[in-house]
């Protein structure tokens, strides 16, 4: 069965499940609401199976039925602007009409273009739907970096529908989409967008730079989607999910498979005439469908015939073996098979190693005055192996107010112009240098400056056995200890994560208020110690204890 197949098939099974749900209301979503955004959305995949010529649902007229109801949805409840909702939290919404309008806008090439017999009629009254929805566009804002985007490209597809029949609205919107896309792209010299959004956002972008470099020719679009999937190829875990802990977005810490990306490595390697590009989508695919998740694209095969042949066999070297250091995302990435390291400036969470189904997150606990945490403010390479994160915690206290206050109550006061004081020998500078060796991570973690502060090095482990010199136990989620010497090692299903040597000096193990929450789901290991201090850690995928009780 050909990836189109498994795509219609799939898409014909969601048909089914939409179709009792649909009316003149628009379709009823799983919470029990209808929205006009999510009705435009239903419409797109109604119409690209109604025209599949392979399709069980080929003019087959329940769904022309829920077509239309789905139409007159759109004709009769969008705003007055000719925007569309999303009910969750934008109504009237420039941005989310622009995602619509681009989805119906595959559909309404594909009807065109199908000779289907209520082409003509329902493309019109489609098409007039677009091109209200569009001027609203115009006349609105967005929230969001990757709505400008969007928006742009929603505008600038809908001037191309209407160029020879509507001279003076098409210019209007090409001049609207021309003054966002002026802006200038929001991507980094690492080849990440600013939202720095792996699991949801990346895709949303690289989609809509690939829509603008097909309507407007323009190579800086296409050459931008594909610098963001040449990142991306750095982000994948062992297990085929996404890195996603470097989000600003929603996506952050959650597990996400990357069936989004599959049809734009595709679609860029088709567009480029670059095979690996193609190559690497097989791959997305594959760990997509082993998860359970069908990637979406039927439309653009359908729009471009030769999509699906394109490429050839993958070669993931570049995915299985690297060292990169990303410095404007603020992040490094080693991998070498299945074991993965990341380091992140700008989080408490500044070090993640990962092996099969163990991962360890690592955090340091440093409690000076208003600071908690070791955020690390930039990363620097030291070598193709080794880099240092370094952080400066720089203390204050307030002095009294030069002059008297208007007020005696505490939050009215404008602190902002109360002197602060500032002190050398409050001062603490931490670092964390990581290289990779031969088969093992080295961590040490040096801090000087202020004196007698309490250090807890946090390691947050997937629960599973721990094993000590003297102890072995399961280790549940929640749990804590620490570790007075020697080594800790814990054991999952498949896989091993060992970490020394332990040190313990104290065991302070309080935190403040906006200290990095200890997480509930991992087991902490503490490993403590006192200013001025420097430790060395070896972190490996290799047992340190025999599994014999001898």
């Amino acid at each position: 069965m050909t990836r189109e197949q498994q795509l219609l098939t799939c898409a014909e099974k969601n048909v089914e499940r939409m179709l009792p749900r649909t009316s003149a209301a628009g379709v009823l979503q799983e919470d029990g609401f209808t929205d006009t955004r999510y009705t435009g959305f239903c419409l797109a995949l109604f119409l690209t199976v109604y025209v599949h010529p392979a399709s069980r649902f080929h003019e087959n007229g329940t769904l022309f039925q829920a077509m239309d109801d789905c139409l007159v949805c759109l004709e009769r409840d969008a705003r007055e602007s000719g925007l569309f909702d999303l009910s969750s939290c934008n109504f009237d919404s420039a941005p989310d009409t622009a995602f619509t309008v681009n989805a119906l806008s595959d559909a309404y090439q594909l009807l065109m273009a199908s000779g289907v017999r209520e082409a003509e009629s329902f493309g019109a009254r489609l098409l007039a739907v677009l091109v209200r929805a569009a001027k609203g566009i115009c006349g609105a804002g967005f929230h969001t970096p990757n709505h400008r985007w969007a928006i742009a490209s929603a505008l600038k597809q809908v001037a191309a529908f209407i160029r020879e029949t509507d001279r003076e609205t098409a210019s209007a919107l090409e001049g609207t989409a021309d003054r966002y896309l002026a802006e200038g792209l929001d991507i980094s010299g690492d080849g990440e967008f600013a939202e720095r959004s792996a699991g949801t956002y990346n895709v949303v972008n690289d989609d809509q730079m690939i829509r603008l470099y097909q309507l407007t020719g323009d190579g800086a679009y296409i050459r931008a989607a594909k610098q963001n999937l040449a990142f991306m190829l750095h982000y994948f875990e062992p297990d085929g999910s996404i890195f996603t802990l470097n989000s600003t977005r929603q996506d952050y810490g959650k597990k996400v498979w990357p069936s989004g990306y599959w049809k734009m490595y595709l679609m860029v390697g088709y567009l480029t005439e670059d095979p690996d590009f193609a190559g690497y989508a097989s791959w997305m695919w594959e760990a997509s469908v082993s998860h359970g998740e069908t990637p979406d694209g039927l439309a653009w095969l359908m729009l471009h015939p030769g999509l699906e042949q394109f490429g050839r066999e993958p070669d993931l070297s570049c995915m299985l073996r690297y060292a990169r250091v990303f410095p404007h995302s603020g992040v490094g990435r080693w991998r070498w098979d299945d074991m993965v390291v990341t380091a992140l400036a700008g989080k408490p969470d500044f070090l993640y190693v990962t092996k099969g189904d163990m991962n360890l997150c690592l955090s340091l606990y440093a409690n000076v005055c208003d600071k908690r945490n070791f955020v690390a403010q930039a990363i620097e390479p030291l070598s193709d192996h080794a880099f240092r994160l370094v952080s400066r915690f720089e203390s204050w206290y307030y002095e009294p107010f030069a002059e008297k206050q208007e007020t005696s109550d505490w939050w009215q006061m404008d602190h902002g112009k109360r002197p602060r004081q500032v002190r050398d020998c409050l001062e603490i500078a931490i670092t964390a240098d990581l290289r990779l060796q031969e088969g093992y991570l080295s961590l040490t973690v040096s801090a000087k400056g202020l004196s007698r502060v309490p250090l807890r090095l946090e390691l947050g482990f997937t629960p599973g056995e721990l094993r000590t010199e003297s102890l072995r136990m399961r280790a549940a989620p929640g749990g804590e200890a620490t570790v007075l010497s020697g080594s800790v090692q814990m054991t999952g299903k498949d896989h091993t994560l060992s970490v020394g040597p332990c040190f313990a000096r104290h065991n302070v193990c309080s935190r403040m208020g906006g200290a990095f929450p200890r997480a509930n789901d991992r087991f902490t290991v503490y490993l403590t110690d006192i200013t001025p201090c420097e430790r060395t850690l070896r972190i490996s995928d290799a047992p340190c204890f025999p599994d014999t009780m001898e």
